[in-house]
């Protein structure tokens, strides 16, 4: 195996994030504006599922609207706009870290220095055996060692409140990430190896990472984030705006 990165020792031993002082506190203060604001959003969303709800009922319906208001039932309403308060609260939590990401990776290089990191250990823990390897064995030895090294961060759990909270959801965001792209980038170099031999190049490995990850970052945040608050905006106003007409067709089938 060649062409190890020369990583400075100081990268390894203390993480970008013990130096984002006051710079990390002005990124975590965008998490909960965001997510006061995508509560307030579901909030309203409620609001605006129940009228939907009352309309609908209202038009097709024998005893109108007033009907889904009778007994305990008339806790739906009130609840809706409860659980959208909480649910898009929580959606706008999970976006506001991905900004939080973006912006460690921005100022911080984040990404760059978490490669680093496993690259190097990747060469001090398997060293020439990696070559030896199948590639299913290689990848196995490749995520435990990328889980070890990527995985203990003692700056960022020392940190608490919710500046603490938030670099460790971001890290733990990208860690998820760079071990993807690792993994993705040593089949690339593995399969480079077969075809023309000379070896594994951890050096190429690190930098097919890097270029992927950092050219498609936002894409691999917000891609799954955008598939959620598809599933979540269908599932809520589908629901509530149709739960008492659900309610009466699952009555039906059970009886």
């Amino acid at each position: 195996m060649s062409g190890q990165p020369e990583v400075p020792p100081a990268s390894l031993t203390s993480s970008v994030l013990a130096g984002a002082g006051n710079a990390a506190l002005a990124v975590v203060r965008h998490v909960p504006t965001r997510a006061l604001l995508w509560a307030i959003l579901g909030m309203l969303g409620g609001a605006l599922a129940v009228a939907g709800s009352l309309l609908l009922g209202a038009l097709t319906l024998d005893g109108g609207a007033a009907s889904m208001l009778r007994g305990a039932r008339f806790l739906v309403p009130l609840l809706l706009p409860v659980i959208g308060f909480i649910a898009f609260g929580l959606h706008g939590a999970n976006r506001g870290v991905a900004h939080a990401a973006l912006a460690l990776e921005a100022q911080w290089r984040l990404v760059e220095q978490l490669v680093d990191r496993a690259i190097t250990l990747i060469g001090q823990h398997l060293g020439t055996r990696l070559a030896n390897l199948p590639l299913a064995q290689a990848e196995s030895a490749l995520k435990g060692v990328i889980r070890t090294s990527l995985g203990n961060d003692e700056t960022a759990l020392r940190r608490g409140g919710l500046t603490g909270w938030v670099l460790r959801q971001a890290r733990a965001l990208l860690t998820v990430k760079v071990e993807a792209c690792l993994l993705s980038a040593y089949r690339a170099e593995y399969k480079a190896d077969a075809a023309g031999g000379g070896g594994i190049d951890l050096a190429k490995v690190r930098d097919r990472a890097i270029e992927e990850l950092t050219g498609h970052l936002r894409e691999f945040l917000f891609g799954p984030l955008n598939g959620q608050l598809m599933l979540l905006l269908l599932l809520f106003f589908g629901l509530g705006i149709g739960w008492y007409h659900l309610g009466l067709g699952l009555v039906a089938l059970v009886g």
